[in-house]
């Protein structure tokens, strides 16, 4: 894949005047969210611009990168705009003066992701060849061309956790009876239960063999004593959950996890944001998300040798 293959030429801005980088950003993102509030736009804009959303890169000199999610990419991975700022863009921070080219990166995904991605590609790409300054120095007509010009760059996407990761649906406190929890288990068909505390973070999880054990002790014959019944009942996830428990963030490589859950014989993992529980990745959710792409390459390669 290339990354001009990204690029979306309505999207591109061949001649801005503003030297203000939120008035640089909001028409870059109104076209990318044309059902949005103006207001909300700017917003957005100056939400990127002041790091309070998003990511702000700066690529070198002339070139600075902003990465925002935008949720309808679901399904169709990232893409590119980009603004031509003959004078220099405003950047806001101590990392050098104005930028003449700012790359508008949109990921259905985290930020984070994106830029571990497609940053270092956009490097390798503005490096060569003259970079910003031929960009900038053709006709405003011809800017299009020479970007994509620029951006025939080959990378290769690197699957990351979160392109796998299976939302959280339920979730139990530390005090939650266990029979409350095998009960969780046994209706929605759940295989393993977070334990979270009050922030959600990841206290322990208690697996389908944690509520077997239960049952077990529940119906073994000669424990059916109304003693161990009741100190059965009174029994919580705390005092069955496993509170070693690997757990992986959104944006570590896929195969990574995968090689971890092979080594370990586990069929899941925890998904932490920021120390939250966010979903798992499964050994299913992984494997048809390193099918996909493997769908995909051969694909590309097939079309590559029809070429």
């Amino acid at each position: 894949m290339k990354l001009s293959d990204l690029l979306v030429d309505d999207w591109v801005l061949s001649a801005v005047r503003d030297r203000d980088l939120v008035d640089v950003l909001v028409p870059l993102l109104t076209g990318a969210r044309p059902d949005e509030e103006d207001e909300a736009v700017r917003a957005r804009a100056r939400g990127i611009a002041e790091g309070a959303v998003g990511e702000l890169v700066r690529l070198d000199e002339d070139v600075v990168v902003a990465v925002d999610t935008l949720e309808s990419l679901q399904g169709r991975g990232a893409r590119l705009g980009a603004a031509i700022v003959p004078d220099g863009a405003a950047v806001p921070g101590p990392e050098g003066g104005p930028a003449r080219v700012v790359i508008l990166v949109l990921t259905p995904g985290r930020p984070a992701g994106a830029r571990q991605q497609l940053v270092p590609a956009l490097g390798r790409a503005f490096k060569g060849a003259g970079g910003a300054g031929q960009l900038v120095g053709r006709p405003a007509d011809a800017r299009l061309r020479t970007l994509r010009e620029l951006l025939a760059v080959e990378f290769r996407p690197r699957l990351l956790v979160e392109d796998a990761t299976v939302p959280v649906q339920y979730r139990v406190y530390p005090s939650t009876p266990v029979r409350e929890v095998v009960d969780l288990m046994v209706r929605r068909e759940v295989h393993a239960v977070p334990v979270v505390g009050e922030g959600y973070e990841v206290l322990g999880i208690v697996t389908t063999g944690d509520a077997l054990e239960d049952v077990l002790r529940r119906g073994r014959p000669g424990h059916g004593e109304q003693g161990s019944r009741s100190e059965a009942d009174a029994l919580t996830a705390r005092d069955f959950m496993k509170r070693s428990v690997l757990c992986v963030s959104e944006d570590q490589a896929l195969v990574d996890a995968a090689s971890m859950m092979v080594n370990r014989d586990v069929e899941q993992l925890p998904v932490v944001r920021d120390g939250e529980l966010v979903g798992f990745v499964t050994r299913q959710s992984i494997l048809r998300a390193l099918h996909r792409s493997l769908e995909t390459d051969n694909e590309e390669e097939g079309e590559n040798e029809s070429e």
